[in-house]
């Protein structure tokens, strides 16, 4: 730690116990509690959501103290303490393995996943059916995701080495997604320069990359990923619209087949009557220019019978009827 680290170490250890501001805005802004400092980071209790912040001191860009507010102490045997007592942040998150944490508050880095593994240069987390590989170095703050429990472990197959460089070498000549949001997210198929960088090529595009700067790496296609929660959402919709309309089926009554085959009952009783007549008809004239006659006007009559009889009749402008005089 220099001497500028230091000082600035020292100041925010005398502010235990008051209420301070991290930074002044951005996603990373938090108003609270502060509970201890250790060597690299700092624990912050929120009031509004009674969870704990753990920030990397490296990323704080200012420490705001309100005096107005700080004017009566907190106790902070008072407050729920979740804040462990880890020397080193990466220790810290160590005992949060298995559990389900928000990594970073906000930004397009920000993500909530089971923490798998942490090592000395990456942590692992599980999201989305997804192994996303952390550059440690890039992570800002994490705090534990109360909205979910920790399950138990999961058999989930994840690559363990020494350094975050050595997975980037793993991932070569393979499709990847670089960085998770933001101008510098990128994907394509990952290449090694040979000079300390590493190349990804998507279509026309060349891209070198220092990989000091990848923040997150996993394999696959960001946009293809996006694309099948999206099939897997219409999918849970279509069943419970289908779910909904059983359901109202089943309390009017009536299930969809019974009304079907009313109408269909309705319809076929129809085309009895008119059938019925035809044959009425045709046995009652037979040969003579008056049957034949009379067999016409009948075949007219049985004509605006069945008109009169369809569900829904096409509205007609005129018509005109020629009937067989003799």
């Amino acid at each position: 730690m220099t001497a500028t680290g230091e000082k600035f170490y020292q100041y925010v250890k005398s502010l235990v116990g008051k209420m301070i501001k991290v930074n002044r805005g951005g996603p990373e802004s938090k108003s609270g509690l502060l509970l201890e400092v250790k060597t690299d980071y700092l624990a912050l209790y929120l009031f509004e959501s009674n969870n704990v912040v753990y920030y990397q001191l490296k990323h704080i860009k200012s420490i705001t103290e309100n005096s107005k507010t700080n004017f009566k102490p907190f106790r902070l045997e008072d407050v729920e303490q979740n804040a462990s007592k880890s020397d080193s942040f990466r220790r810290l998150m160590k005992l949060f393995q298995y559990e389900y944490l928000q990594i970073n508050q906000g930004g397009p880095e920000a993500m909530s996943g089971k923490l798998l593994d942490v090592t000395n240069h990456y942590a692992v987390l599980y999201k989305d059916d997804q192994v996303v590989y952390l550059n440690l170095e890039h992570i800002k703050s994490f705090s534990l995701n109360k909205s979910k429990n920790a399950e138990e472990k999961e058999t989930v197959r994840y690559l363990k080495v020494k350094t975050f460089d050595e997975i980037l070498n793993y991932f070569i000549h393979k499709w990847v997604s670089i960085n998770l949001g933001g101008p510098e997210a990128l994907e394509g198929v990952l290449s090694y320069s040979g000079n300390g960088t590493f190349i990804l090529i998507n279509k026309e595009e060349v891209i070198r990359i220092q990989p000091f700067h990848v923040r997150s790496i996993f394999e696959g296609s960001r946009d293809q990923k996006k694309n099948e929660n999206k099939q897997t959402e219409k999918k849970d919709r279509s069943d419970r619209d289908k779910r909904t309309s059983m359901e109202k089926d089943s309390k009017s009554g009536q299930s969809t087949y019974e009304i079907e085959h009313k109408n269909t009952y309705s319809h076929s009783e129809r085309h009895e009557r008119t059938d019925d007549l035809d044959r009425r008809t045709e046995k009652k004239y037979r040969s003579t220019p008056d049957d034949r006659r009379r067999a016409s006007n009948a075949y007219i009559e049985r004509a605006e019978i069945q008109l009169r009889s369809m569900p829904h009749p096409e509205k007609v402008v005129k018509t005109v009827h020629y009937r067989w005089k003799g």
